[in-house]
């Protein structure tokens, strides 16, 4: 049986969404950690993890994408590492693939260690589909994107981090349980840690409207449609929603479906599967066109409006002050 594998995995969080995203898609899962980083979890030894055909998930030297097609070994071990050092040289070594997960984006360019774990079994399980965008601009082909409803911060915010590292630079936020803007402290401290919102040049819109988009694609994992990696994503005008839970979805909405039918993950799952279906499918940035580099200093998420009982001043009224 395929076996998930986390390689020094040090957040017991990453741990248990590591055992959250084997569940997800039905494999059996283990930690290479001699730690006891969670108690009564699958410990894998060393030497039987080598004795097993291994699949990393690395972006080391030399790595394939994931999204090319081969064929699995019914027991092969797919191996995710450390949130910082990645696996571990030995493993690397023995290796029977080594796959990444290409990161367009211009600040963050790594996942959530168990959103990437998600993202390879889904391609590695056999997802494939959709052609890439064709054409000298597959730029103008991004589709927005709208983040409806998050229930948990840090979900949030991992889903943000997804965005920017598949190449967004701005999506919308429809944070109708209040769980990014306007929250306390500490919840607004982890949810911009799990965003790396310090390299994270992304822009988040308040606000769930699905105005000004002529197509409206709806990504859930129990939607009455096909899957995502055989729907078209891309286009100018087009909005993908990924609800957390219950979503009015306007009339005229097309649905996809993340993952097997009725298989359940975390939300940062199935945005982080979304995200990478579609920048597959526009494909990679044209060499040379690396787009402008990310704003530094401060952003802003809202502007003055222009209070229509005010009086206008003129430029040389500023300079007499």
């Amino acid at each position: 049986m395929v076996r998930l594998v986390g390689d020094g995995v040090e957040n017991p969080a990453n741990a248990e969404a590591l055992v959250a995203a084997a569940a997800m898609f039905g494999v059996a899962y283990g930690f290479r950690d001699e730690r006891g980083l969670l108690a009564g979890v699958s410990k894998v030894g060393t030497e039987a993890l080598l004795a097993t055909p291994i699949v990393a998930v690395d972006n080391a030297d030399g790595a394939e994408s994931v999204y090319r097609r081969g064929s699995l070994h019914s027991a092969a071990s797919i191996v995710v590492g450390n949130e910082r050092k990645g696996i571990r040289p030995d493993l690397l070594r023995a290796a029977a693939r080594t796959v990444c997960i290409p990161m367009p984006g211009r600040g963050v360019n790594t996942l959530n260690v168990a959103t990437a774990a998600a993202v390879a079994l889904y391609y590695l399980g056999g997802a494939s589909g959709r052609r890439t965008v064709r054409g000298p601009r597959p730029e103008s082909q991004r589709p927005g994107v709208l983040l409806a409803g998050p229930r948990d911060h840090v979900e949030a915010g991992s889903s943000l981090r997804s965005a920017a590292a598949f190449g967004w630079t701005s999506v919308g936020l429809d944070d109708r349980d209040k769980v990014w803007f306007g929250t306390p402290r500490p919840v607004r401290a982890e949810g911009r840690a799990a965003a790396r919102s310090h390299r994270n040049p992304l822009r988040v819109v308040p606000g769930g409207g699905v105005q000004g988009y002529t197509r409206v694609i709806v990504c859930t994992e129990d939607a009455d449609g096909p899957p995502v990696h055989r729907t078209d994503l891309t286009g100018a005008g087009t909005l993908l929603v990924v609800p957390d839970g219950d979503f009015d979805a306007p009339a005229g909405a097309q649905f996809a479906r993340v993952g097997a039918a009725g298989a359940a993950g975390r939300y940062r799952f199935l945005t982080g599967i979304v995200l990478a279906e579609a920048a597959r499918q526009l494909g990679p940035r044209p060499e040379g066109s690396a787009g402008r580099p990310p704003r530094r200093g401060l952003s802003y998420r809202s502007e003055l409006g222009l209070d229509a009982a005010g009086d206008l001043v003129e430029p040389w009224e500023l300079l007499e002050y």
